[in-house]
């Protein structure tokens, strides 16, 4: 039998750090410290003019207060960050409540609340609003619940937090790779460079001609030049920075949609960063879009000829001439 594959606990471990961070701001703990600050007779006071009676009489016979399980006002505006501890609580997604879906329109102006802790001027007014109709959420989920405690509601948000942080760590794990493959290029094109802005670099060639490098997404690099008052495209590269290799050939996947989307816009060159070795036959299998494979941590070493590789293909399409350290130096 071949030796086993090993996992990489990288995601888990990233994961770890976050509800670290998360549970102070948005779980349980954050909501007991937030009512030390308040007055009882206060909270109750909102509990009984905002939720019915019926519903926080079904609370109080598991010992649970009413605020563990619905928003009110005083919470709110105390603590802001709370916000997310009901919307966790009650199973809804930050796509769901803040971006571009038929609730998005009304709840996006309160995204502020979770996000950094304040109440803009002018959204404070509609807190109340806010509130009201996340009770009557909550009132509907409590009516179908036998059982309710502390343990429940901390396992409840868990369940709704976890695409969220994982999606939260993939996104900056994806960021960091495309920050170091920019890092690369331009210091491969540094001599040549005429502007250089946080998402494009504009150089001129050897032949004067100009050539625009962008930095966005799908592709995660687009390069093109100008040719006859119109841009031309050359360069298109996706960049997977994923240190996981079981999860290697979905990302390669995921790239294949991004080249063919490429291919069809006329990018001659599609190039896959990948932070993991792969077989390159099997990648092409998976991505036969893509006409160069590379990886991420080799072409960052001047010594591997994988840089080498890159560097001098990615300076043959753009007509410059290589003036980085290594070739002054005398290195291949």
């Amino acid at each position: 039998m071949p030796e086993l594959p090993i996992f990489s606990p990288d995601l888990q471990i990233g994961v770890y750090g976050r509800l670290k961070e998360i549970r102070k701001r948005l779980l349980v703990e954050a909501l007991a410290k937030t009512i030390e600050g308040l007055k009882i007779p206060e909270i109750d006071s909102e509990l009984n003019k905002y939720v019915k009676e019926k519903k926080l009489n079904k609370l109080a016979t598991f010992a649970i207060r009413g605020e563990f399980f619905f928003p009110i006002p005083i919470i709110i505006r105390a603590n802001p960050f709370l916000l997310g501890y009901y919307r966790l609580l009650y199973g809804i997604s930050q796509k769901e409540m803040y971006n571009s879906t038929p609730y998005g329109k009304y709840y996006s102006k309160f995204k502020r609340l979770e996000e950094f802790g304040v109440i803009p001027d002018q959204v404070d007014p509609y807190v109340e609003d806010l509130c009201k109709s996340l009770i009557e959420t909550g009132e509907v989920f409590v009516d179908y619940l036998d059982e309710v405690s502390v343990e429940l509601i901390n396992d409840l948000q868990l369940l709704t937090l976890g695409p969220q942080i994982r999606g939260g760590i993939n996104t900056k794990i994806g960021s960091d790779a495309t920050k170091e493959s920019v890092n690369i290029i331009k210091k491969i094109v540094e001599p040549y460079i005429q502007l250089s802005t946080g998402k494009k670099i504009i150089i001129q060639n050897d032949s004067e001609r100009q050539i625009k490098i962008e930095f966005l997404s799908d592709p995660d690099v687009k390069i093109e030049e100008m040719v006859n008052q119109k841009w031309v495209p050359k360069v298109a590269m996706e960049i997977k920075g994923g240190k996981d290799k079981s999860n290697v050939w979905n990302r390669i996947g995921e790239a294949e949609k991004s080249q063919l989307a490429a291919a069809d816009y006329g990018f001659a060159h599609r190039w896959t960063i990948l932070r993991v070795d792969v077989d390159t036959k099997k990648a092409i299998n998976k991505s036969p879009s893509t006409t160069m494979f590379f990886n991420l941590d080799r072409i960052q070493n001047p010594n591997d000829p994988e840089y080498s590789k890159f560097r001098d293909n990615l300076s043959s399409i753009l007509g410059i001439r290589i003036k980085d350290e290594n070739m002054k130096n005398g290195c291949p």
